[in-house]
């Protein structure tokens, strides 16, 4: 079982679980924030912002739909200190934890001098959406936040080697979890 688990409640009759949603799959993501009492912002018709609540912290994530490429792109930006002179150690630190991940990936973005989170989902061939999907998306994020936000932290501040802080923030997420 997984943090994500415990936040979420599974989809029933009222988020319209048995069927696929028609028109922009950013509905779905409305839909789900708002059953789960989530904070969101529908920015404009291909994004939309909302907020997921961890052990450790808030984060803020934006998903976008791009009709052309029919793919809801997600990103979950870490809201702590840049980096600075341990960039090495951070990227280091991201490659442990992407070995660790079945889909997505860490990144640290330079122009916005932030970590992030990024996942997508392909809609080819006119596919549709299910809110089984849209949950698993924000739960496989909140999973990997939960895991990558202590191990930065513990880099950034505390000094430690990624390896120890990954295993660190691992241990935490057990006793914690």
């Amino acid at each position: 079982m997984s943090f994500a688990d415990d936040i979420f409640a599974r989809p029933g009759p009222i988020l319209g679980s048995a069927g696929a949603l028609r028109g922009n799959p950013l509905d779905a993501f409305a839909r789900l924030a708002t059953a789960e009492n989530l904070d969101y912002e529908r920015v404009s018709q291909n994004e939309i912002h909302m907020t997921l609540a961890g052990l450790w912290c808030e984060h803020d994530v934006s998903i976008t739909w791009d009709q052309a490429r029919e793919q809801v792109d997600l990103a979950l930006l870490f809201d702590s200190r840049a980096p600075g002179g341990r960039s090495d150690d951070i990227c280091r630190l991201l490659s442990l934890l992407n070995e660790r991940l079945r889909c997505g990936h860490f990144d640290y973005w330079k122009y916005a001098d932030t970590l992030v989170y990024r996942n997508s989902l392909s809609l080819a061939g006119g596919a549709r959406i299910k809110i089984e999907q849209a949950m698993a998306l924000l739960a496989g994020a909140l999973d990997a936040a939960e895991r990558g936000y202590p191990a930065c932290q513990y880099v950034l501040w505390a000094g430690k080697t990624p390896e120890e802080a990954l295993d660190t923030a691992l241990m935490d997420i057990a006793v914690h979890g």
